[in-house]
């Protein structure tokens, strides 16, 4: 026998049982067996699939306006709260500011009438004294006196400029 034909004789069987098992496989494939067949399920996997992936892109899409709507809602509150601790912290500075105001004015009020005292009764013991003595203590009790009444001033006037400053 030829080896051509010797091969050729092996080889049809081989390929009656390929194409059988082809057959065989395009058989299960396509029609099935026993249950649907593979691309039936792929196709039903496929559907299913994609109702899956719908669901979940509207679920997030509702968790996304409501988280973002939550956040709004947590950043308001934030503000409002700022916003009120402003409002009471400029309350309570301006208090302050009113009542430093205030004591200030009556400090000075109170210095002032002090050192009015102070230098009347200087002047007064001056006078009774300068009545007794010579004319140079007259002239050394004006002096004292004014210089007593320029730091007076002065120190009123500087008194009223802190106060205008702290307020201000």
């Amino acid at each position: 026998m030829n080896p051509k034909k010797k091969r050729m004789s092996n080889s049809r069987p081989n390929i009656k049982k390929l194409e059988g098992d082809l057959k065989e496989v395009y058989k299960t494939v396509y029609q099935g067996n026993g249950k649907p067949s593979l691309v039936s399920q792929i196709s039903d996997l496929d559907v299913r699939l994609k109702s899956q992936h719908d669901q979940l892109s509207a679920h997030l899409s509702h968790l996304d306006v409501e988280i973002r709507s939550r956040l709004a809602d947590v950043v308001n509150l934030v503000n409002e709260k700022v916003e009120n601790t402003d409002n009471s912290l400029t309350a309570r500075i301006t208090s302050l500011e009113r009542e430093i105001e205030l004591k200030f004015t009556s400090i000075t009020a109170v210095v002032t009438e002090r050192f009015n005292n102070i230098s009347s009764q200087i002047a007064s013991e001056f006078g009774r004294r300068s009545a007794e003595t010579s004319g140079m203590w007259n002239f050394k009790t004006a002096l004292t006196t004014s210089i007593l009444a320029s730091f007076t001033s002065l120190f009123v006037v500087l008194l009223s400029e802190l106060i205008k400053r702290i307020s201000g």
